[in-house]
């Protein structure tokens, strides 16, 4: 998933940190088990020259639907319905922290491309849900 990186310093002296940094990142493993800012490593992936040059992870997902049509007599007729969503419930890390050098010291930021949120967080309606529905037809 490509992610907007920023270097965090104000390089042209317009008094903002939103220009983009020299180096690209991409998140290198995840580790859900650790606490809080420290589970995530990056990498360096090249010159950042774009926008989006940082990668952050992808998102994975299993769905299924299962249905079955039973006949009420005439053309009456009733569908039960099953649907689960993201079945093996994912993490889905994201909102990636995207700020690559720390103002005030220049040095690299360690909160680089950890996750903010995650499947099932507010906005983010991705966790392990299931639904019965019935569909009448006449």
């Amino acid at each position: 998933m490509p992610l907007r990186l920023v270097d965090g310093r104000g390089l042209n002296l317009d008094g903002d940190g939103v220009e983009i940094p020299a180096k690209a990142y991409a998140v290198d493993s995840f580790d859900i088990n650790k606490p809080q800012f420290s589970q995530t490593t990056f990498k360096e992936i090249g010159a950042c020259s774009t926008v989006n040059c940082a990668r952050g992870m992808p998102q994975q997902q299993l769905n299924f639907r299962v249905s079955k049509i039973f006949n009420l007599g005439g053309r009456a007729r009733v569908e039960a319905i099953g649907e689960m969503f993201n079945v093996f419930n994912a993490a889905n890390p994201g909102g990636f922290r995207s700020r690559a050098v720390v103002p005030t010291t220049g040095a690299a930021d360690p909160q680089l491309l950890e996750p903010t949120t995650y499947s099932g967080d507010f906005r983010r309606p991705e966790q392990r849900v299931g639904q019965l529905g019935l569909r009448f037809s006449f």
